[in-house]
């Protein structure tokens, strides 16, 4: 359980950065949405938290594959290079889930701070481990 605590709070933390870079790049904001999305969190159904549990473990995967290339560089302009690569690598994960980098975000964020939210989140990765095994 611990590791899957650090890997949420992990993965909320690229997915912000991946957040930024996407509205950096697209220079629109919308806090009403923002602020509806992280209202409506607790409200997810199953099928949800199952696609993002499995984005997850896919944002934690390219972390660790890029992870050595990025320790071992030196140039922070070719560390920025990394980064940006494995940031478009989680955007297209997370996309891949069919939620979006908005939506993976906000559950992320209402995971660390919702324990009924965590629990939730936790059982269904659990359940969904025992099914792929």
């Amino acid at each position: 359980m611990n590791k899957f605590v650090k890997t949420i709070a992990a993965s909320a933390v690229i997915a912000g950065f991946a957040t930024f870079t996407a509205n950096a790049q697209e220079a629109s904001s919308q806090p009403a949405q923002d602020n509806a999305q992280v209202q409506q969190a607790a409200n997810y159904d199953d099928a949800t938290l199952l696609k993002f549990t499995m984005a997850m473990e896919a944002v934690s995967d390219v972390a660790t594959k890029y992870d050595p290339q990025f320790k071992k560089v030196e140039d922070p302009e070719e560390a920025q290079e990394i980064q940006k690569q494995a940031q478009t690598e989680m955007v297209d994960q997370i996309k891949k889930t069919g939620l979006t980098v908005e939506k993976y975000t906000t559950i992320a964020q209402q995971v660390q701070t919702d324990e009924t939210l965590r629990e939730r989140v936790l059982n269904i990765a659990r359940d969904n481990q025992k099914e792929n095994s």
